[in-house]
């Protein structure tokens, strides 16, 4: 098997965005395998000596590692993923858009979504409106989800 690979991150901070006011920050990360959301940690002297004894460890493991960090990190398998879109929430006095993740978590038939917004300076919102952004990872993440499918049935 492969090693696993980063397709797109976005390194500017993300919130999650659970219900309209409760926000976890945090990055967001495509891989060929699955979408990933780091929650934002205090770094420490321990966290700092584990990440340069991982400097040459392949990629996954390094996630995993992050991963462990902080329960409030989670991921999703792009199997699980049933629809990437881009979504709105009300935030007085006006609406913002946001990426809208529709997936199935394994333990319920239903349907979950995750919501992400982007923060990203007000230049770069200019000369890249937020909604280029977003289409960008939507296209992305359905173009992995494709390519993982194709690596499945071969």
């Amino acid at each position: 098997m492969e090693a696993e690979k980063i397709l797109k991150e976005h390194r500017r901070w993300t919130q999650w965005i659970e219900k309209p006011r409760l926000l976890k920050l945090g990055n967001l990360v495509l891989t060929d395998r699955r979408l990933i959301f780091l929650h934002k940690i205090q770094s420490s002297p321990d966290v700092k000596e584990n990440i340069k004894k991982l400097a040459d460890a392949p990629m996954e493991t390094v996630l995993n590692y992050a991963f462990a960090l902080d329960r409030n990190n989670f991921q999703m398998p792009l199997s699980s993923i049933a629809g990437v879109r881009i979504g709105t929430f009300n935030w007085n006095p006006f609406p913002h858009i946001c990426l809208t993740v529709v997936y199935f978590d394994g333990r319920q038939t239903t349907n979950r979504v995750a919501s992400f917004q982007f923060i990203r300076p007000i230049k770069q919102t200019i000369l890249k409106p937020q909604i280029v952004v977003l289409i960008g990872w939507i296209r992305d993440i359905n173009h992995a989800i494709k390519d993982a499918e194709a690596l499945e049935t071969k």
